[in-house]
């Protein structure tokens, strides 16, 4: 649930929705960013820390995206390092404070490091 709920998102006026779990978020047509699309490509091959590379080389790019931002989070999340992937959907938070969702994700997310601490 959690990782449906992580990549909901409104960026940039655009909504975003996944059709399925192993799907990463899509910017609206016309948009190119390379690396952010051979980061959707890798996770969509479940080659997550590639995907993480491709990611983090897009921010580079865009560091004020929303939307790499949670790209990132769930290639991360899926990775199980939920320490950055919560980082990750704080600064989805702050670039974009009117996402309905991200306090609900955040929620989940903070319950399952507590859970994985134990």
């Amino acid at each position: 649930m959690c990782a449906i709920l992580f990549c909901v998102l409104l960026s940039a006026g655009c909504v975003q929705e996944y059709q399925s779990e192993q799907r990463p978020p899509r910017l609206g047509d016309g948009y190119r960013n390379f690396y952010f699309e051979q980061g959707n490509i890798h996770i969509q091959k479940k080659e997550n820390y590639k995907a993480i590379e491709q990611y983090q080389q897009a921010l580079r790019l865009e560091p004020e995206s929303a939307i790499i931002h949670a790209a990132l989070g769930w290639a991360y999340y899926k990775e199980g390092m939920l320490d950055v992937a919560i980082t990750e959907a704080e600064e989805v938070s702050r670039l974009d404070p009117d996402n309905a969702e991200l306090p609900k994700i955040l929620k989940i997310l903070y319950q399952q490091r507590r859970q994985q601490r134990r």
